[in-house]
């Protein structure tokens, strides 16, 4: 057992809703207390996931500094947190706090510095950032990826070794995912609880790609009148998304729930879960719904081919091609019984390879692998 708890400081960028931080705060609820003892730096302001990590009781301090410039200040904000907390590990998410993160850590002579890159590097290949990645590579004992496909951008864009950067699924509650109440969201709606309901969960920005599932519902329409897209999630496209669905004359078949808490009852409210993202670094709302049981279509890309491992568990289409998008619906619709079997594999996968204990208690064993190999933490007998 080991005799004293690490104290872990986690660096972000900033605390809105958002996979990332949604991601965090999971991850810092099933941390072992008794092990781990956390502390989240918010280099933005506490936003409302800094909130809710604070009522599980855990001190989020927000320095509200971060800008477009390299701000010397914000280093040593952190520099000083680590030595009046005397920090052990300091695990950053995102870019800017991986560069300030990373700096106060080296500078503080902390013996655990944990980078974490959350998502491919479809745009982010600035030369800059390539070379401070590679030379803050080198003072980080482990670059996380939260996927395969995350590991090779890190490796081809920031020339780190493969032995540097360990791959650690994000993970779900599992429990969460089996009991959600789709009625009661059906009767918020005003859906009847025998309608045709398909959805989707995700940011509403360009990424996501919903506006590839809206175009594709018309030709739904045609086959199945009565069915219902019901679009969870918040962001910058809101108003374009609304746009679209209005000069289709979709309107009413259309339901934009805004940003919401309760995704496991939006969830089980659905009959086929479509994931039409463009790029991603790790698919939380596909690991969700698979968890749920949904029976799934998702974009043809590598890190849903890795979440969903084959066309068993789910089925595929090409990035922004709503025609295919619509046949791949219809034939699901079409098809329930196979629809089903989709689901429940997808389930069985989701419930064995992403949940949350597994992924927490990964990133504690390679705190303490880190910390006992450099001498710095005691362990008796196991």
């Amino acid at each position: 057992m080991v005799k004293q708890r690490m104290n872990v400081l986690h660096v972000i960028s900033a605390l809105p809703i958002g996979g990332v931080e949604n991601q965090l705060c999971l991850i810092l609820k099933h941390y072992d207390r008794t092990r781990v003892d956390p502390i989240v730096c918010s280099l933005s302001d506490k936003g409302e996931v800094g909130r809710e990590i604070e009522a599980a009781g855990i001190e989020v301090i927000s320095l509200n500094k971060l800008g477009h410039w390299f701000d010397w200040t914000i280093v040593k904000d952190l520099m000083r947190l680590i030595r009046q907390r005397d920090v052990k590990v300091v695990r950053t998410h995102q870019y800017h706090a991986n560069l300030y993160g990373r700096i106060a850590a080296w500078l503080c002579h902390v013996p655990c510095i944990v980078p974490s890159v959350h998502n491919v590097y479809t745009r982010d290949k600035k030369i800059h950032r390539r070379i401070l990645n590679n030379l803050l590579g080198r003072i980080s004992d482990r670059v996380i990826a939260v996927s395969e496909a995350v590991k090779d951008d890190i490796m081809a864009y920031d020339g780190l070794a493969s032995d540097k950067i360990s791959v650690l699924y994000n993970g779900m509650e599992e429990d969460r995912y089996s009991g959600g109440d789709g009625n009661r969201v059906r009767s918020e709606f005003s859906i009847p609880t025998d309608a045709i309901v398909i959805g989707t969960v995700g940011r509403l920005t360009h990424q996501k790609g919903q506006k590839y599932l809206i175009a594709a519902m018309p030709m739904v329409l045609k086959e199945f009148p009565q069915a219902d897209l019901l679009v969870v999630g918040d962001g910058p496209a809101f108003i374009e998304l609304k746009e679209d669905v209005a000069q289709r004359k979709i309107d009413g078949r259309v339901i934009f729930t805004g940003s919401r808490k309760d995704v496991p009852a939006l969830l089980a409210a659905m009959d086929i879960f479509v994931f039409p993202s463009l790029w991603e670094g790790m698919p939380n709302a596909l690991v969700e719904a698979m968890a749920a049981g949904k029976p799934v279509i998702a974009t043809d890309i590598k890190p849903n081919r890795e979440v969903l491992g084959s066309e068993n568990a789910g089925l595929f289409v090409p990035c922004k091609d709503s025609v295919e998008l619509a046949s791949r619906i219809i034939r699901l619709l079409r098809n329930r019984e196979s629809a089903l079997l989709l689901g429940s594999v997808a389930q069985e996968r989701a419930l064995s390879r992403f949940t949350i204990s597994g992924t927490v208690g990964a990133y504690t064993d390679l705190f303490e692998e880190v910390l006992g190999r450099k001498g710095r933490i005691e362990k008796g007998e196991k």
